[in-house]
């Protein structure tokens, strides 16, 4: 009896143990890279955030002061910074003025003449750093209401630690600003001085402080816009006498 015997290969035991084994090592390896690339990357984008939102915000004031209207007619109102101290002693100023960007619906952005005010409220976030505040823009497209309108409201950034805001008249930079007590003028150029607060590691309450200075011009036509209507207003109401010299509203810088 002729007997056949026939052999078919395979893995051994101790072979599948092996491979299993480095396939264990090999997705420890890729897993411990994956994890580390984006830790790395929530960290730096914690890192840039905040800026970013200081950036964004200084930007979108910058597009709101180029279409300032001259503080005088029906659907144009003062400009007024006024310079203040939050409770901690802080810089919190405070800015208000009409102008043609408004931009007041993010979904739906729309133009037309608004009420601008820009201040500093307190940030009742959780995680909101200590002694810091959320930079708030309220915007007022109906002016013309006749009630009270409540403006929308838009939080440009939050832990920010200070706000200060100057004013240059031609000549020297000025803390406050207020067209009403200056012949209806308008500062040549607004400075933005903005310092936010920034976790330095995303599980650690500790904190680094970061500050952004940016400064921007009036578009001159509408300085010189200003100056002329009062001009010619005072010149009017006095018998043709010219009218007295804004300190703020002469040409661009």
């Amino acid at each position: 009896m002729t007997h056949v015997r026939i052999q078919i290969g395979g893995f051994t035991l101790l072979e599948l143990l092996v491979a299993m084994t480095l396939m264990v090592v090999v997705a420890s390896c890729l897993y411990t890279a994956l994890y580390t690339a984006f830790n790395a990357q929530r960290s730096a984008r914690a890192a840039v955030e905040p800026t970013s939102q200081a950036l964004n915000a200084i930007e979108l004031l910058k597009q709101d002061i180029y279409g300032v209207l001259p503080p005088k007619g029906t659907l144009a109102g003062a400009f007024i910074g006024t310079n203040s101290r939050s409770s901690n002693g802080a810089d919190a100023d405070y800015l208000e003025f009409h102008t043609t960007q408004t931009y007041a619906d993010t979904d739906q952005p729309r133009g037309g003449i608004g009420k601008i005010e820009l201040a500093l409220e307190a940030d009742d976030d959780d995680n909101a750093a200590r002694d810091s505040y959320r930079l708030v823009r309220k915007v007022t497209t109906n002016l013309l209401s006749p009630k009270e309108v409540d403006p929308e409201e838009h939080v440009l950034c939050r832990n920010v630690m200070s706000l200060n805001l100057r004013y240059f008249d031609g000549d020297s930079w000025l803390d406050e600003w207020d067209s009403t007590e200056d012949a209806n003028s308008l500062p040549k150029a607004v400075e933005v001085d903005i310092e936010i607060a920034n976790r330095v590691r995303r599980s650690s309450e500790e904190m680094e402080r970061r500050r952004l200075l940016q400064s921007f011009a009036i578009p001159c036509g509408v300085s010189a816009q200003a100056t002329e209507e009062t001009t010619e207003s005072n010149g009017t109401s006095s018998g043709g006498a010219g009218g007295g010299t804004p300190t703020g509203g002469q040409g661009g810088l």
